[in-house]
């Protein structure tokens, strides 16, 4: 391992291993990858990888637009004939009932056609003939996105790790950061950060970029900085639950995505391998103190919501058996939204977290505009909505359905 790099990189999730190819693929920096584990081990590994460009924060919508079209054609987006994201393009219904949802569903789906979004209300019979499974009398407005789909996260983080070790990124599995390296920033009491700690020795760098998502807080801690500095990322850390239920009939891979917003936990279903379908939620999940202390098992009461929920609006999957179960972590912030920009205070370290849910259908665009910020050029999406200083300034990032992966 060298003891020096432009860039270190922590966290091998595709936050992370996005962030890494791009600085390859735009410079010619030095650039190592250190993940505590193997690559996609964490919280990417267990993502539903649902690709949607429905957002009501324009940002994101901006965001999602151009990661839309890394999936749609991702051999050519990396430059590399081996490597595969598994895109499924299966379309995207989002479902709202009567009230006040209907009317923010409609008047974002105007914003973000302003934006350049392939997207449209439609109506019940054109929903029933997309996707025929669907009892919909309870919905009055029904949106729909026919370029978006769904992925393969591991495959899509492999695909960026591969890439990025071809333009000569350094990858370091097992080899977790335990500890920002600091040092007084210019004779001052404040301290910059000069690099990481890992089991196998200090590794200098130009800049730090923090990729844990969740075990941010962790990091830290572990550096020694203060609680104050640790209670002002404003990260909380939550398990969500997911699903699979076998119905009466094979559930086909291309029959569109569902987010259902008349329910309370924000539903959402795709296809999954195996012929069933995957449901998740859309809302804060269960508070988690330790990511890496997560019980596995689904909780009886959810098992029992989700059955009734997806038997309610698939008929077909009344009574359905549960097939499968599994885990992850949330990296939430106060408003759903990610944090992207220097720490403030802290020199030298460069911050992406709190991606609440959504943070594999923005990697694309992510970390091509994180590499162009660090390199001192213009992003392709303004960055500034995301910078950590808002939370101070209460300029928060608020989505018109609430609170909840849907921003």
């Amino acid at each position: 391992m060298k003891r020096g790099y432009d860039f270190a990189i922590a966290g091998g999730g595709v936050i992370g291993a996005s962030i890494a190819f791009h600085l390859a693929e735009l410079s010619d920096a030095s650039v190592a990858l250190f993940d505590r584990g193997e690559v996609c081990g964490g919280g990417t590994g267990r993502s539903c990888a649902v690709i949607r460009s429905h957002y009501s924060v324009a940002s994101n919508t901006r965001l999602t637009l151009r990661s839309l079209e890394v999936f749609r054609d991702f051999r050519e987006a990396l430059g590399e004939d081996g490597v595969a994201c598994g895109f499924v393009n299966s379309g995207y219904l989002i479902l709202a009932g009567p009230g006040s949802f209907a009317d923010r569903l409609a008047d974002n789906l105007a914003r973000q056609r302003e934006l350049g979004a392939d997207t449209s209300p439609i109506g019940r019979a054109e929903a029933r003939e997309l996707h025929p499974w669907l009892e919909l009398e309870d919905v009055a407005a029904i949106g729909w996105e026919p370029a978006s789909g769904y992925a393969d996260p591991v495959a899509t983080t492999l695909g960026y790790v591969t890439a990025a070790q071809r333009r000569g990124v350094a990858v370091f599995e097992h080899t977790p950061v335990e500890r920002l390296c600091l040092a007084p920033d210019g004779g001052t009491s404040a301290n910059r950060v000069t690099g990481v700690t890992t089991p196998g020795g200090t590794v200098e760098a130009g800049c730090v970029v923090s990729a844990v998502g969740p075990w941010t807080r962790g990091l830290y801690a572990e550096s020694g900085l203060s609680d104050d500095a640790v209670e002002a990322l404003r990260l909380q850390v939550s398990r969500h639950v997911v699903l699979t239920f076998g119905g009466s009939s094979e559930y086909g891979p291309e029959i569109p995505i569902v987010k259902d917003l008349t329910v309370n936990n924000k539903m959402y279903f795709r296809p999954a391998d195996g012929g069933v379908v995957l449901v998740g939620t859309g809302d804060f999940g269960d508070p988690l103190e330790d990511p890496d202390r997560m019980t596995a098992t689904a909780p009886r009461d959810l098992v029992s919501l989700q059955r009734t929920q997806i038997g309610a609006r698939m008929p077909a999957f009344e009574g359905a058996r549960l097939t499968d179960s599994w885990v992850g972590p949330y990296d939430i912030t106060p408003d759903w939204n990610p944090v992207l920009g220097p720490a403030p205070d802290l020199p030298g370290l460069y911050l992406a977290y709190g991606f609440s849910g959504h943070g594999f259908k923005l990697a694309p665009a992510i970390g091509r505009c994180v590499a162009q910020s660090l390199l001192g050029e213009t992003p392709d999406v303004d960055l500034a909505p995301y910078r950590p200083e808002r939370f101070r300034k209460e300029a928060l990032l608020l989505g018109a359905y609430g609170v909840g992966s849907i921003s």
